[in-house]
């Protein structure tokens, strides 16, 4: 038997990123075992997450922590700590009246974890990428920036901005005003270093403390990506019908001074978009991007803002350098959940009006894009209100006007230079597949997504025959993406969709037609690959959405969320449900704490 020897045995595990398997490898080799170390420190390098929202998660957390804390000042070989570089801290809980201490134990359980803080990030020298969420919860401190000041190696941060939500006045009422995160202390100590910011939950405070910021963000020159999420209560609402989230399209949004920002996302109310300005895409240098990701959320909860004009405001010519484009449009129909939805109770099955993207076909995507090679587009984005797919796609052109002329010479102009395509037609059948593709350079293609219509077909009919004879004339295509999962598979307590046996038939169906398919993903994060001995294999079952461990193409569709019922899937594919992950961190805590005194982790 030939012995692998430990750097081998370690170079393999570097191309392991999931948690689960690591999880398994652990528990298969003795704890004496010499690679029992090797993989113990791969797993401390892969995300740790610490969490007290429930209570096997806080119980199990405050073992991890009190461990930590202790082993790095009782133990003669290099702490465990030492080897995370991926910490994801939530101090926080599901009910804001829990935070705010109208239940005195939860309370009590938050402040001890926040306690231990400082002392854990002392420890952390080796430490990479932070996210802090705190929303209800409690927010870090000063103190917290001082420890996290030493910590050389960290690029990557990602905070809650606001801190507790009162539970008398609700977020969309006018009067709701959060505590906002102090972040004075946090910006010298740690924004000079990072190369990706996460700014969730900004509300019209704390945006404006980030503006008196921009003469110091003008120096952090290795900053490459910036998320920030700007639905947060109600902003500039001048009164006047019922308040709405976000800013208003009047809001004047700044250069906020980063220099060097080349991936943005934008998580937006569509109210914010619904005039022909570039709005908060100023917040940037547009042609330096090459990466824009916009995400349209509902700034009235009943409602859509059925026109988005951002990018009627602009131009081509100011993305010199953008190569990927991601449209996601939080339409919370719930027809598609269903089959036959007419014969479903009325009061859970209801069709949102689509949005119009008034200008981004034909005048912003007319192929003047130079680098764009990837488009992800989610509902129904990509045709004019006063276009069906079927004229776009079908009509004579001789016959037609100059609207669907254009739409369908741009749509050739862009998809003919992609190399992935998340389809923004809306749900589509066999019969639209072709035509599609025809507008792509076979050749190029190696991803492909779209919404399928399911209600198309029988219940238990297998999945389209026509289908697959088209994905096969892909040569180069590896990943097929379909948005939402058959109806009927939405079960209360499982992951979503459900792996059933006609699930299962249809995935083997679409790696049969194409041998070089290596994806199949239905739903958010929900993948399968192709197992070498002719099978597929689930790598991801979307119990976590979206799914760091998985590619971003799969990072869309339909997530598993319930309505107050706990049958009827709720609509909102945006917001993901939080993970429980209780016995994750127990069995982490256990790998870490069971005579661990002699192990040696590597850095």
């Amino acid at each position: 038997m030939v012995q692998i020897d430990d750097d081998v045995f370690s170079c393999i595990l570097s191309h392991v990123s999931e948690s689960g398997t690591i999880h398994n490898i652990l528990a298969a080799l003795p704890k004496s075992h010499r690679l029992f170390s090797v993989a113990l420190a791969r797993r401390w390098q892969l995300p740790v997450y610490l969490d007290c929202s429930d209570s096997e998660s806080s119980a199990a957390s405050h073992k991890v922590i009190n461990f930590l804390v202790a082993e790095g000042s009782t133990t003669p070989h290099r702490p465990i700590a030492a080897s995370i570089r991926h910490l994801v801290l939530s101090v926080e809980c599901e009910d804001a009246s829990l935070a705010y201490g109208h239940w005195p134990a939860t309370r009590y359980i938050l402040e001890c974890l926040h306690e231990r803080l400082s002392f854990l990030f002392r420890r952390l020298m080796n430490l990479e990428s932070f996210d802090y969420y705190s929303n209800p919860g409690m927010g870090m401190t000063g103190e917290h920036a001082g420890c996290l000041q030493h910590l050389e190696r960290i690029r990557a941060f990602g905070v809650d901005c606001t801190l507790l939500r009162s539970p008398e006045i609700p977020v969309a009422h006018p009067a709701y005003r959060a505590e906002i995160w102090d972040m004075e202390p946090f910006v010298p100590a740690l924004f000079p270093k990072l190369t990706s910011l996460d700014l969730r939950r900004v509300n019209t405070d704390i945006f404006t403390s980030i503006s008196h910021w921009s003469k110091t963000f003008a120096t952090c020159h290795a900053l490459e990506h910036l998320k920030i999420d700007i639905t947060e209560g109600v902003w500039d609402w001048p009164g006047g019908g019922s308040p709405v989230l976000g800013a208003s399209p009047k809001f004047v949004f700044p250069f906020l001074g980063f220099p060097s920002v080349k991936r943005f996302e934008l998580v937006v109310c569509d109210h914010t978009l619904s005039q022909s300005q570039k709005g908060p895409l100023n917040l940037v240098h547009c042609h330096l991007l090459t990466e824009l990701s916009v995400d349209v959320r509902n700034s009235l909860g009943y409602a859509n803002i059925e026109t988005i004009k951002l990018f009627d405001a602009l131009s081509p010519s100011d993305f010199p350098e953008l190569v990927r484009l991601e449209i996601k449009d939080n339409n919370t129909s719930t027809c598609r959940y269903f089959f036959d939805p007419e014969e479903k109770d009325p009061q859970y099955v209801y069709r949102f009006t689509e949005r119009e993207y008034l200008g981004l076909i034909p005048s912003f995507l007319n192929g003047s894009l130079p680098k764009l090679d990837t488009l992800w587009v989610d509902e129904k984005t990509l045709i004019p209100w006063d276009l069906s797919l079927q004229d776009l796609l079908f009509a004579d052109l001789d016959s037609f006007n100059n609207e669907v002329k254009s739409c369908r010479e741009a749509l050739r102009a862009t998809f003919g230079r992609l190399k992935s395509l998340r389809v923004g037609f809306g749900s589509i059948t066999h019969l639209d597949v072709g035509p599609i593709i025809s507008l792509c350079d076979l050749a190029k293609l190696t991803q492909f997504g779209f919404e399928w219509n399911w209600d198309a077909y029988g219940h238990d009919e297998p999945i389209s025959m026509h289908l697959l004879v088209h994905l096969a004339q892909l040569p180069s295509l590896t990943d097929v993406h379909i948005l939402f999962p058959r109806p009927g598979t939405h079960l209360h307590g499982t992951p979503d969709p459900v792996v059933n046996e006609r699930m299962l038939h249809d995935v083997e169906s679409i790696f049969a037609c194409n041998r070089r398919l290596c994806r199949v993903g239905i739903g958010n994060s929900v993948v399968w690959e192709r197992h070498p001995e002719g099978g597929v294999l689930l790598v991801s079952d979307g119990s976590v959405a979206p799914n760091p461990v998985v590619s971003k193409f799969f990072h869309a569709g339909f997530m598993t969320r319930y309505d107050w019922n706990g049958v009827d899937p709720n609509p909102d594919n945006a917001t993901p449900p939080r993970p429980m992950r209780g016995e994750e961190i127990e069995r982490l805590r256990g790998f870490a704490t069971e005579d661990s005194g002699g192990l040696c982790i590597m850095t």
